[in-house]
């Protein structure tokens, strides 16, 4: 998947409009170090004193809406585009394959939070300022050639004087970020990984070795982010150096030409002009740090996004043939070692597949669902090969009874009716539940972040949330489902009422044996002659 554009019609009209408020505020700027100069000074005539007091106060409204304007509209300017670029993310992520790179919850978050911040920075507080500032420093010096050339003469020494120190600063500054920002997301990968196997960790006497290890990479960190502090602090400061630098080069001009001195009114467009400069390039300063960390991040998604994922809409509809089963496996590779199965279930039909081990029984499950490419084989659905089926009309045909489907945050109810069809109400669902055995009490129970639900067999809650999926064929490969014979032949009965195909991936319960159709892929051990 790609990254959203960000040069859009409409962002490009957003930073006109903000571009706008700089030129605003320049022009402001310049009015209130005029019009103030020449009030303090007297230089105007005393019938232009109230227009001039009523230029500052304008002005200066003017420069206090600018900037709330401009922080307002940045910030909707950024957010935009986070929101697309997050919600991108997040669906690729859903969409990432079973068998692909599987990424740890902590390098998530940090994508998720850190990355998108570090674009948000970018975008609200450094590309605006570069453009803010850019289209004030161009109307500056503008006017300044119009009316006061001398001025604007010093204003561009002073401004290339500034870029020094932000060039010597840029790559040793680059290198630290991208130091910081790669051992920050070796804590946040190590801080994950801890949380889900604390109590391993601690039962084995690992508490003090794990603690000083994230001590000393966060010494580590620490280190990289004083080294970053050090060169942004150096671009921050490059901003003080514009009325030292204006100061020289206009003592400088002074002194070369005898008789030449600086009125009162003109060091007040000076000194007025060169503090808002000053404050302006060093955000200008803070937005190359922002772009610098925001390259960074954009790597990092890029990383993500290039996964190869499970394109939902890529297909056409499921049409089912006349006269094929429902469900047709020609020696599709099954389990670490691939192994070919090739199986056929009737409409209506409860085959169980006997002789699969646990991971061989969850890999043809999630390659049957196209939750995991098949590797091979021939795959077909009511006679429609899987490959020109649509993926999400073909998920919405199989409903999957299995741990490595497990439950979700949120309430048993919810979990019951993930997925279900538009038109199944609160009765259908209570109705299920009691079907199972989970009371209404039971069903307001919250399920944790990792997926556990105590004192409520999950394997009851999945069995549920299969049934109001609706759909034609349901496989199973759950072994405590097995193992709980009431359970189980309450969801083959709720599944008969609708005629669904069942294929179950092991051994049924003994006293439901009867009623499966078996096909043994017991994997046969070749003679050696």
């Amino acid at each position: 998947m790609s990254i959203p554009v960000l040069w859009t019609g409409r962002r490009l009209l957003q930073l006109a409009g903000l571009a706008s408020i700089g030129v605003v505020q320049a022009a402001s700027a310049l009015t209130v170090a005029f019009a103030g100069s020449r009030l303090l000074t007297g230089a105007g005539q005393p019938d232009l004193r109230p227009a001039l007091l009523a230029a500052v106060i304008g002005g200066t409204t003017l420069l206090i809406l600018g900037r709330i304007l401009q922080r307002r509209y940045a910030e909707a300017f950024a957010l935009g585009y986070v929101t697309e670029l997050r919600t991108a993310l997040i669906s690729h992520i859903l969409r990432i394959p079973a068998d692909a790179r599987q990424m740890r919850s902590g390098l998530v978050m940090t994508r998720v939070v850190n990355d998108l911040s570090a674009i948000k920075l970018w975008l609200a507080s450094g590309l605006v300022a570069m453009v803010v500032a850019g289209a004030m420093l161009a109307t500056i010096i503008a006017l300044l050639t119009q009316f006061e050339p001398a001025l604007a003469v010093l204003f561009a020494l002073a401004f290339g004087l500034w870029v020094i120190p932000v060039i010597f600063c840029l790559r040793p500054l680059n290198k630290r970020i991208r130091e910081s920002r790669r051992r920050r997301g070796r804590i946040a990968a190590r801080a994950g990984s801890i949380l889900n196997g604390r109590l391993t960790l601690l039962g084995f006497g690992r508490h003090g070795p794990v603690v000083r290890g994230i001590e000393k990479r966060s010494l580590r960190l620490n280190k990289a982010l004083v080294g970053r502090a050090t060169f942004s602090g150096l671009m921050r400061s490059s901003g003080d150096l514009i009325f030292p630098s204006v100061v020289v080069f206009a003592s400088g001009l002074v002194f070369s030409l005898p008789g030449r001195s600086m009125d009162a009114v003109s060091l007040g467009v000076l000194a007025m002009t060169t503090g808002l400069l000053a404050t302006h390039l060093s955000s200008v300063a803070l937005g190359l740090e922002y772009r610098l960390a925001h390259r960074v991040a954009m790597e990092r998604l890029k990383t993500v996004l290039g996964l190869p994922t499970i394109e939902l809409d890529q297909g056409e509809n499921l049409e089912p043939l006349p006269d094929e089963p429902c469900l047709r496996l020609d020696k599709m590779p099954v389990g670490p070692l691939d192994r070919p199965v090739s199986f056929t279930a009737l409409p209506g039909e409860r085959l169980a597949l006997t002789g699969l081990s646990e991971a061989e029984a969850l890999d043809l499950v999630l390659k049957i669902s196209r939750l995991k490419p098949k590797g091979g084989g021939g795959l077909f659905l009511f006679g429609n090969e899987s490959a020109s089926i649509r993926p999400r009309t073909w998920l919405r045909n199989i409903a999957s009874v299995s741990p490595g489907f497990p439950l979700v945050k949120g309430s048993v109810a919810s979990n019951v009716a993930l997925g279900a069809p538009s038109d199944v109400d609160g009765e259908e669902v209570q109705r299920v539940l009691s079907a199972f055995g989970i009371t209404a009490c039971e069903a307001a129970r919250e399920v944790r972040e990792d997926g556990r639900l105590f004192d409520l067999p999950a394997h009851c809650v999945r069995a549920a949330r299969a049934v109001l999926r609706r759909s034609k064929l349901v496989l199973i490969a759950d072994a405590d489902l097995a193992g709980d014979v009431e359970v189980f032949e309450s969801l083959l009965l709720e599944l008969a009422k609708r005629d669904v195909t069942v294929v179950l991936a092991g051994d049924p319960p003994l006293d439901l044996v009867q009623r499966f159709h078996r096909i043994d892929l017991t994997p046969r051990l070749s003679r050696v002659a």
